[in-house]
C-alpha cells in the first residue's frame, strides 16, 4: 500500500498546490514568492492573473494525474519499489513538461505588454550563474561522498510521519533521480541567464504595484533564490545518506517543514535588497 499512499498523496499535494495557485494568486497579485513567477508573468497583471490560473489549472491536472496512475499501478499489481520510482519519474517528467508550456503560454502573452519593448537586452556576466553552480558542484560532491556508503540496492528515500523509511530505490537510480532534479534547478537558472541576453522580460519581477526588480538585479536575485534550493537538497541528501549508513536520521524530518520559513524570510529581504520602488 505505500506505493498507493505515495501516489495519492503526492497527487493531493500538487492537486491542493494547483488550486491555491489557480484561486489565490491572481487575489495576492505579483509577488517573488507564490505563483507562476517566471518574468513574463510580471509584465502587467492582466497576464499575471491569467498566467496563474493557467499554471494553476495544469499543476491540478498532474496531481490528478499523479494520483490515478498510483491507483492503477496498485490495481496492476506492480511491485512497490518499481512503482513509486515509476511514479516518480513520471511525476518529474510531468512536472517538466507542465513547467515548460507555462512559460511559453506567459511568454505569449508578455510579448504584446509595453514594459517588453522597454527593457534593454542583459550583458552575461558569470556572476548569475556562480551561486547555483558552486552549490550544484557541493551537491555533486556529496553525492560522491556518500555513493560507495550506500546500500546497492535498497537505499531508503521516503519516509512516513513517524519519520521511518515506506520507499526504497536501487542506489544508482536514485542518485541519478536526485541529481537529475537538481541538475534542472541549474539548467533553468542557465537558460534565464541566456535568454535574458535578447529577452530581459524573463529576468523581470514585481510585488505589487510600486516594486520591482529589474533584469540585471533579478538574475542576481534568481541565481541565490535556486542556490538556497540546492542547498535544500545537499540538507536532504545528507540525511538520507545518514540514515541508510547509521540507522538514524541526521536530523528531525520536521526540520525541512521549518526550513521554510527562513528560506521564505531570505527571498523576501533578498527581493527589497535588491528591487527598487516605482516612481
Amino acid at each position: 500500500m505505500a506505493m498507493l499512499y505515495f501516489g495519492l498523496g503526492i497527487g493531493a499535494l500538487l492537486f491542493i498546490a494547483g488550486l491555491a495557485t489557480y484561486f489565490l494568486a491572481p487575489r495576492v497579485g505579483p509577488n517573488p514568492i507564490f505563483g507562476v513567477r517566471v518574468g513574463y508573468s510580471y509584465a502587467n497583471r492582466e497576464v499575471w492573473d491569467k498566467s496563474n490560473r493557467f499554471g494553476g489549472a495544469l499543476l491540478a491536472l498532474v496531481g490528478v494525474g499523479t494520483a490515478m496512475l498510483g491507483v492503477l499501478l496498485q490495481w496492476l499489481g506492480v511491485a512497490p519499489r518499481d512503482g513509486i520510482s515509476i511514479l516518480t519519474i513520471a511525476m518529474f517528467l510531468a512536472i517538466l513538461g507542465a513547467t515548460a508550456w507555462m512559460f511559453v503560454y506567459a511568454r505569449g502573452l508578455a510579448q504584446s505588454a509595453p514594459i517588453a519593448r522597454e527593457i534593454a537586452p542583459v550583458k552575461f556576466r558569470w556572476v548569475y550563474l556562480a551561486p547555483v553552480l558552486v552549490t550544484f558542484a557541493l551537491l555533486v560532491a556529496l553525492a560522491a561522498y556518500w555513493y560507495p556508503q550506500l546500500p546497492t540496492e535498497r537505499v531508503a528515500t521516503h519516509f512516513n510521519i513517524a519519520e521511518q523509511p515506506d520507499g526504497w530505490q536501487a542506489r544508482d537510480e536514485f542518485l541519478l533521480m536526485f541529481l537529475g532534479i537538481a541538475a534542472l534547478v541549474a539548467v533553468l537558472d542557465v537558460i534565464a541567464v541566456i535568454v535574458a541576453t535578447r529577452e530581459p522580460l524573463i529576468a523581470f519581477g514585481r510585488w505589487g504595484a510600486h516594486w520591482r526588480i529589474d533584469p540585471e538585479r533579478g538574475l542576481i536575485y534568481a541565481g541565490i533564490a535556486f542556490a538556497a534550493t540546492n542547498l535544500i537538497f545537499i540538507a536532504a541528501l545528507w540525511d538520507i545518506g545518514w540514515f541508510n549508513t547509521r540507522g538514524v536520521h541526521a536530523f528531525p524530518l520536521s526540520a525541512f517543514f521549518w526550513i521554510l520559513i527562513p528560506f521564505i524570510a531570505l527571498l523576501v529581504g533578498l527581493f527589497f535588497a535588491l528591487a527598487r520602488r516605482d516612481k
